[in-house]
């Protein structure tokens, strides 16, 4: 971060202070490594880049990026493995190491340590592209089971294996909340799909992407208007206003590093979804798509093709009749209260819409 009284774009020397006070310098603070993992006969000097002549850059991030994925004598793997069991516990909602955070000696040990080595052999060859690992991670058969049921128990070792969905009697026990551990020393084995809330950020996009209203313009300035329609990515994070939504659902705190994000349940998050007028003005932009999508169509198109923008499938023939019935009964309230037959319709969309949004089935993955 620059700051405008700061005068050049960066500092030539950093110095040691002296009860943090920059008036009482005490040394230059050399710009190194971690020596534990600099297995360079040259040091450091390995990795460092000088910035070409009045570069307004001084070239030692560049110099850490080397350093950090240098797998032959740096601590290449190390990194590598670090990053590709973040992207299991994202999408998984646990990590091969449940500590990610610590890999050290008081951190967990690896439930499967041939995978996570293998997954970290595929990032180094794909050139610490991550999108290549997401692919793989979400497209597995571990990825794809049930949340409904346990299965049997199957080791994961060395690839993405298969693992049978079938609900078994031994399968029932596996797999519990408690971390393996001296007493517990059963590995966890992926036997079932856990299920997962989004995190804020996504659930605020999801109904900005449900609504057909979410801006997909990449790059430029942060904000802090909760009504902007980009990416929620974009949101400035300042430590006297965050954003409420945010922090209903579990945004982190700015100022720690936060290895595993809490997923609490409560009933302002409910209420957010029933009363929220952000919220609402989603279920009525998400009314007026399907209302515009299936035009003078029978009620069943709107619904079938809401559940599809929604929850990713067709409504059950149950789930049809009874949405069904409900907007007709909404239909008719409104009409009731003296609206115009059209514009009753439209509401009762837009109530389906919310109700759409509201449902455990959209704000969590199972």
């Amino acid at each position: 971060i620059r700051h405008h009284t700061q005068g050049a774009d960066f500092f030539n020397e950093t110095h040691y202070l002296k009860r943090g006070d920059c008036e009482q310098k005490d040394g230059v603070a050399e710009p190194s490594f971690l020596q534990v993992l600099t297995r360079h006969p040259d040091g450091a000097e390995h990795w460092s880049e000088r910035p070409p002549e009045s570069w307004r850059t001084s070239y030692r991030r560049r110099s850490l990026a080397n350093w950090i994925t240098d797998v032959e004598h740096g601590p290449g793997q190390l990194a590598a493995r670090v990053i590709v069991n973040r992207l299991w516990q994202h999408h998984m909602g646990r990590g091969l190491v449940g500590t990610p955070n610590d890999f050290g000696k008081q951190g967990e040990r690896p439930s499967h340590p041939e995978l996570l080595d293998w997954l970290a052999a595929r990032l180094i060859e794909n050139g610490w592209r991550l999108k290549p690992i997401h692919r793989l991670i979400v497209t597995s058969a571990v990825y794809r089971q049930s949340s409904g049921s346990r299965s049997q128990q199957s080791e994961v070792s060395g690839q993405l294996s298969a693992v049978s969905d079938q609900p078994t009697a031994a399968g029932a026990s596996t797999d519990s909340d408690s971390q393996p551990s001296t007493l517990n020393p059963q590995p966890f084995l992926w036997s079932r799909f856990e299920p997962q809330r989004l995190e804020a950020e996504v659930i605020r996009d999801a109904m900005l992407a449900a609504a057909g209203t979410l801006e997909r313009r990449m790059y430029g300035s942060g904000t802090l208007d909760e009504t902007h329609r980009r990416r929620s990515i974009y949101f400035m994070v300042k430590r006297s206003k965050l954003l409420p939504t945010m922090v209903l659902f579990d945004a982190p705190e700015p100022l720690v590093s936060v290895g595993d994000r809490p997923a609490t349940t409560i009933a302002p998050q409910a209420l957010y979804f029933m009363n929220n007028e952000q919220v609402r003005e989603r279920a009525r932009e998400f009314g007026a798509r399907l209302a515009k999508s299936s035009g003078k169509g029978s009620l069943e198109e709107a619904v079938t093709r809401g559940y599809l923008i929604a929850l990713a499938r067709c409504p059950t023939e149950a789930e049809l009749a009874g949405v069904v019935a409900f907007l007709e009964q909404q239909t008719g309230i409104y009409l009731a209260a003296g609206r115009p037959e059209p514009a009753a319709r439209d509401l009762a969309l837009v109530d389906l819409a919310q109700v759409l949004l509201s449902l455990n089935e959209f704000v969590y993955v199972e």
